[in-house]
């Protein structure tokens, strides 16, 4: 068994293989590495491209052309490569392809040789709307159509794949749930992401004028240019990290009272909702994101509507962090690394 992904930089997609890849024993495949900060000793790798290294010839080029045209915002990085889809159709066996595009290397795999795929959709483009998604929506039909088992990453994606007519499994990502927490807690809020501008920065930084508290923003920035805008607007009230080695996110998480996380049809789980539970911290999230389904109301977080019931709930739990980040650090219990990859096994049918 196989794991292939796109990508190797600071995001949820890729953690995820990777530590799939070191839970299950299962070989990895990287399409380029883009400059993320993974521990991979112990883990039965192969990266096709790279850090640093450039593809030749007219095909990097179109991938360039046509990624900024559907995500100019997400930066040079987020290139959907198709040279590499075609290089790591030589991959042999029955592998999981993490997101839609590295599946279009299983779906011409499978049309060629006959070799089965699965699938592990993180957001789908099924409900785009428009002429300008007409191929994108057209692709991942068939790859999910001729792949053998669809796994995704919450029940709202799930019921979204069902109304498509295709069935899917859900496997919720994975954390590493500290052993103790911390009962002594800073007046700190934090969001944690891969930011671009379709992730609206600028509504955290609304936000922060309005906490009893402080204010950090972790995690890379596609763009530059993003960033440093973003810091001309709101740095009085906001500290951006950039991107953060694991040990220094675990202590940021270790010393905030909340996290809040917004997402706009974000349908799977932001990774930083839960690995902030994991170290007790509670978390707020909107409708729009798919860690909804792991808030449960006034207990070990809140859902919340707009920005002023949101800063409402950061300023509340600012006041008392503890009771409730009890409780989220045991709902992650239930959602480490190991049970994701027995899961996995388990739909795979490789247990």
């Amino acid at each position: 068994m196989n794991i292939a992904v796109r990508l190797l930089w600071n995001s949820g997609v890729p953690r995820m293989a990777v530590e799939e890849a070191r839970h299950t024993g299962w070989k990895l495949f990287v399409y380029r590495d883009a400059g993320g900060n993974y521990d991979l000793s112990g883990i039965d790798y192969t990266v096709f491209r790279k850090r640093g290294e450039k593809g030749r010839g007219v095909l990097p080029w179109l991938s360039s052309l046509i990624t900024s045209f559907y995500a100019g915002h997400r930066g040079r990085e987020a290139t959907v490569d198709m040279d590499l889809i075609m290089k790591a159709t030589s991959i042999k066996g029955y592998t999981l392809f993490h997101d839609q595009f590295a599946g279009i290397t299983g779906y011409l795999r499978k049309r060629k040789t006959g070799e089965e795929y699965a699938l592990y959709l993180h957001e789908t483009t099924l409900t785009a709307t428009g002429l300008k998604y007409f191929l994108p929506r057209e692709m991942e039909r068939r790859i999910l159509r001729e792949a053998k088992t669809v796994i995704t990453n919450s029940m709202w994606n799930r019921e979204v794949l069902r109304e498509k007519g295709f069935n899917a499994h859900v496997v919720y990502p994975g954390c590493y749930p500290a052993k103790t927490i911390s009962d002594t807690r800073e007046r700190l809020v934090i969001s944690v992401s891969m930011w671009d501008s379709g992730r609206k920065p600028c509504l955290y930084g609304e936000l922060s004028r309005r906490m009893k508290g402080k204010f950090i923003m972790a995690g890379s920035w596609a763009r530059e240019d993003t960033r440093r805008q973003f810091e001309r607007e709101y740095g009085d009230t906001v500290t951006v990290t950039g991107k953060l080695k694991d040990e220094e996110l675990m202590s940021l998480y270790s010393r905030a009272s909340a996290l809040v996380r917004f997402g706009f049809n974000e349908r799977g789980p932001g990774m930083g909702v839960l690995e902030a539970m994991g170290y007790g911290v509670p978390v707020v999230v909107n409708e729009g994101l798919g860690s909804k389904e792991l808030v449960k109301q006034g207990e070990n977080g809140f859902v919340v509507k707009d920005l002023e019931e949101a800063s409402s709930r950061l300023n509340e739990i600012l006041d008392d962090p503890l009771p409730l980040g009890r409780n989220a650090w045991e709902t992650a219990k239930s959602l480490s690394w190991e049970s994701h990859a027995k899961r996995l096994m388990e739909v795979l049918g490789e247990q």
